[in-house]
């Protein structure tokens, strides 16, 4: 069975879009940055043959990221520039990185020939993608199969605490699908977000839906039994960067003590979606 191609989204220059952070250089190096972490990672298994799928909605060059991105016998990398037509800057980054892809889907020759995807926002870096990757191909390997993978929140300790923090949302920033489960149940609800609608309809929002719709099919997991460890600057603003709950650094100390308290959870407690 063929590796599982790994699909990066970009939008190299946001064009002001409101809740976009990073000026278009900044955001150009940290494609490129990632692009060449997850290289350097697939070659250290020279035995397989990796793809990756960037797809950036902006009309960047490709030349500009490409000629900084390291060659490798193993890697092959397609960069798919979708322009800007179609996307719309009013309703924020959920709706348009839906529709991102679902035209990387429809478009993309190694997703074709794999069938499926790993999805991951571009400019991060996920330390232990091999792990998750293997995981997904091991998923794929049972009897069962495997239609979708993710990861999200859905417990109501913070209720029972009183705590002002959401414990209901799906993760949004990586996650498994094959192609046909992407088309069918997840790409045609791209138009239901806004991030700016009263109330807002977040990405976040309808990757929760699907898990929690999906719960009761055996192709289909809404929690890793390991624990992404991301390395990078989010780019969002809740909690005004509390350092525990809402920092957007990934490498602070606090963000790496609760992604060991994570992992840990999900050894003692595999069914608690914290």
């Amino acid at each position: 069975m063929m590796t599982i191609p790994l699909l990066l989204t970009a939008t190299v220059d946001p064009q002001g879009m409101k809740g976009a952070n990073f000026d278009p250089d900044v955001r150009a190096q940290m494609y490129v940055e990632a692009l060449n972490f997850y290289v350097s990672a697939f070659e250290s298994e020279p035995e397989k043959q990796w793809s990756i799928v960037f797809g950036e909605n902006s009309g960047y060059p490709a030349g500009k990221i490409l000629d900084l991105v390291k060659k490798t016998a193993n890697v092959t990398i397609e960069y798919l520039s979708l322009g800007t037509e179609g996307f719309d800057q009013t309703k924020g980054k959920g709706y348009n990185e839906t529709l991102l892809l679902r035209m990387v889907a429809e478009q993309s020759k190694y997703i074709a020939e794999a069938a499926c995807f790993f999805k991951l926002t571009g400019r991060l870096k996920v330390l232990n993608i091999l792990k998750l990757l293997d995981e997904c191909q091991c998923r794929r390997e049972s009897s069962d199969g495997l239609s979708f993978l993710a990861d999200c929140k859905d417990h109501n300790v913070y209720e029972w605490l009183r705590m002002p923090i959401n414990g209901h949302a799906g993760e949004c920033r990586y996650w498994f699908a094959s192609r046909e489960f992407f088309l069918q149940e997840m790409a045609p609800r791209y138009a239901e977000m806004n991030d700016y609608a009263e109330p807002p309809v977040l990405a976040e929002d309808l990757m929760l839906d699907v898990c929690r719709k999906t719960r009761g099919r055996k192709d289909c997991r809404d929690r890793f039994r390991t624990q992404a460890r991301i390395s990078g600057r989010g780019g969002h603003n809740l909690g005004k960067g509390s350092s525990f709950f809402y920092s957007t650094d990934n490498d602070s100390l606090p963000l790496r003590i609760k992604c060991g308290l994570r992992q840990l959870l999900r050894w003692i407690l595999p069914w608690w979606r914290a």
